[in-house]
């Protein structure tokens, strides 16, 4: 039987237990968590231990803090990932840091964001030279039970999808907040403010995953001349919105950059 181990039981760690539970039912699921305060299993089907004990072939996801992956590297017996697959969903801890702490080749990162707990996460995924096709494969099948998975092969890209995807959910949910605070101030209720922003920004989405359809098409083809459409998009327009978005993913990007040193 496949063997998949997740390091941290965290929110994220947690998340992707509960997806690979229902979504992988012929797979064995471990948690590994060795904090003692946050030894609690996300889901009864999994085990739960406090130490990483390898088999051969283990796909490992390391869901732990960036700050933890030291320790964690250190307490594994030598060559303990040598025939593992191991999926680092850790921001900023380079391939290359991976596979020295490791001592294995076959690592890959992973930028999952938080629309996971829904199963709507766009994950990025970028393997190490030496990982096999079956390898990318098999972490690709395992992180699809959170969402959309995207295959790089430039690990520089991760900075970027950092910003566009991993903190993308965030910045969204600013520019949300704009309209439910309009509704609500021209009256409606807080419950259908929010409705009325979640609504639109699902059917957007949805709209826009439609063949042929881009960002630019679908607010031009809403835009009658002189009409509401019209006047908003040209309003945003002035205020240079489209330059600030721009600027908070560059800002986004940059840190990320900062961060992985």
């Amino acid at each position: 039987m496949e063997r998949i181990v997740v390091v941290g039981a965290g929110h994220m760690g947690s998340v992707i237990v509960r997806g690979l539970l229902d979504g992988l039912p012929g797979v064995e699921v471990v948690v590994v968590e060795p904090s003692a305060d946050h030894r609690t299993s996300p889901d009864s089907r999994a085990e739960m231990t406090s130490a990483y004990h390898p088999r051969p072939d283990d796909l490992l996801i390391l869901a732990i803090p960036p700050q933890a992956f030291d320790s964690f590297a250190d307490s594994l017996p030598r060559g303990a990932c040598a025939r593992a697959t191991v999926v680092s969903i850790m921001a900023g801890v380079r391939l290359e840091t991976l596979a020295s702490a490791l001592g294995t080749r076959t690592v890959l990162r992973a930028m999952p964001n938080l629309a996971a707990r829904v199963g709507q996460s766009m994950t990025v995924l970028c393997p190490g030279d030496q990982v096999p096709p079956g390898g990318v494969e098999r972490a690709k099948r395992a992180l699809s039970v959170i969402g959309k998975v995207l295959v790089v092969q430039d690990e520089s890209l991760l900075d970027a999808a950092t910003a566009v995807a991993g903190s993308g959910p965030a910045l969204v949910a600013y520019l949300a907040q704009s309209f439910t605070e309009f509704a609500l101030g021209a009256g409606f209720d807080a419950a259908d403010a929010l409705l009325l922003t979640s609504q639109v920004l699902r059917g957007t989405a949805d709209v826009l995953a439609e063949p042929g359809v881009t960002p630019e098409s679908l607010y031009q083809q809403a835009s009658t001349p002189n009409g509401t459409t019209a006047e908003g998009i040209a309003t945003l327009r002035e205020h240079r919105v489209g330059e600030s978005v721009r600027a908070a993913l560059e800002a986004t990007m940059e840190r990320a950059r900062e961060l992985a040193g």
